[in-house]
């Protein structure tokens, strides 16, 4: 599959890009940083027209949407996208992983539906929680296309994809709730940009790959092979959104609606962090499972020191940033209401610095395909980051909330370690394949 990938990167896509063959992770890391933090940045934007023109109430019912169904639509995805990635001997088609992911997405859409109308919830909140969804749903389809592209070597043209989608579901969002002036109508916009993109950018770019694919023939079960060897990642894509929305869901449980529009103004700083370390790993994800396939332990190892050096030094400015300017900033953006938590706002980026090397981890972990250990990791530590939440948000409110995140990041990290560790000891021990090659 590669080999097809790499001969279609240097035929079909050289208006795309002009340089020619697989992009380095150094080239591949600024592309997929400059498409999430435009990306982030139009996110960000969301938030701030909520909170300027809205409410705490209307930022609220936003950000409990998004806690609500990102677990359900990640769970679904069965982290087919790395799993896409790290495919390096092309075990499976095209065809396969796009069938496995429209399928899922269609169980996800039915268990959403389920969820918000179970329970006493507001119609208005019902009909934010299906919209919600589908525009989930509708960002899972481009997520595989992306996972395709990288595959492909060629992560630049789903950051392309991603650089675009933010300010086109930024200016369908503010249409939107202008419009309606209500949470719905800025969450079927933004679905409404999302879909654009997806129609008439990323569908494109992987017609375009494909029509000098050769068809590769795939047994009547692949699709189930598919579902089985990803149902780990699934797994851990649900606990891992569960884990990253405990604290949400305990403050909407404990607290009144307007501490969660709070809180979830102050956690997309985190957020956002961590989405920039994720850039780096994504971009890294198969360079390091093709160092570790072919056995080369030191280069697996130098890329992975790179790597968490990046992260840290992320981490590092954030925390300053918000330690020296956290006030002003909360204050300029989103309104004296919130300046007032600048404390807190120091906390929530002391707790992504945690998160950011743990991140690190997870992404080396994936690449030496030690998929069926995450469950065990990562149910471990959403259950203990509930006791922490039930714990601290009672008794310090939001601030606890953004220190448990912490905390449940430290345990984990430990974890995370140990299995990397055991993995290199692992690939030392193996002799690597004759002609096995390196990114």
């Amino acid at each position: 599959m590669n080999v097809t990938c790499e001969a279609l990167a240097k035929s079909d896509v050289r208006s795309e890009r002009p340089q020619l063959g697989p992009i380095s992770v150094a080239s591949g890391f600024m592309w997929v940083l400059a498409g999430y933090a435009g990306y982030m940045a139009c996110q960000w934007g969301m938030i701030v027209a909520l909170a300027r023109w809205g409410s705490v109430e209307v930022v609220g019912q936003f950000h409990l949407a998004l806690a609500t169904t990102a677990p359900i639509i990640l769970f679904t995805n069965l982290g087919l996208r790395r799993v896409y990635a790290t495919d390096s001997r092309g075990e499976f088609g095209f065809k396969d992983y796009l069938g496995l992911r429209l399928g899922m997405s269609l169980v996800a859409l039915v268990l959403i539906a389920g969820i918000a109308l179970v329970g006493d919830r507001s119609a208005a909140m019902v009909w934010v929680l299906l919209a919600m969804g589908v525009a989930k749903a509708i960002e899972s389809i481009s997520d595989i296309l992306h996972g395709y592209f990288q595959n492909c070597r060629r992560i630049d043209i789903g950051a392309r994809s991603t650089l675009l989608k933010g300010p086109v579901s930024l200016l369908t969002l503010i249409a939107g709730f202008l419009l309606t002036r209500s949470a719905l109508g800025a969450v079927v916009g933004m679905a409404a940009g999302w879909l654009a993109v997806v129609l008439f950018y990323d569908l494109r770019l992987a017609a375009r790959l494909r029509r000098q694919e050769s068809a590769v023939p795939r047994s009547a079960g692949a699709k189930f092979s598919l579902a089985r060897l990803s149902l780990p990642m699934g797994i851990v894509a649900l606990i891992t959104s569960l884990r990253a929305n405990i604290p949400t869901l305990v403050i909407a449980a404990f607290m009144e609606e307007r501490w969660l529009g709070l809180f979830g103004a102050l956690i997309y700083f985190h957020a956002a962090s961590n989405r920039v370390v994720s850039a780096l790993g994504e971009a890294a994800t198969t360079p390091l499972a093709s160092r570790y396939l072919s056995g080369d332990r030191d280069s697996y190892v130098r890329l992975l020191g790179k790597l968490t050096w990046v992260a840290l030094a992320i981490s590092g400015a954030g925390l300053a940033v918000a330690a020296l300017a956290g006030r002003e900033i909360l204050g300029a953006f989103y309104g004296p209401e919130y300046a007032k938590q600048a404390a807190v706002l120091v906390v929530v980026m002391a707790s992504v610095a945690a998160a950011n090397l743990q991140t690190i981890l997870d992404y080396a972990m994936t690449a030496a395909r030690r998929f069926k250990i995450q469950p065990y990791l990562y149910g471990a530590g959403a259950l203990v980051l509930f006791a922490l939440c039930a714990v601290l948000v009672p008794s310090q409110g939001i601030r606890g909330a953004a220190l448990a995140l912490g905390l449940g990041s430290v345990i984990e990290i430990i974890a995370s370690a140990v299995i990397v560790a055991w993995a290199v000891g692992h690939l030392r021990a193996a002799t690597p394949r004759p002609g096995a090659g390196t990114a």
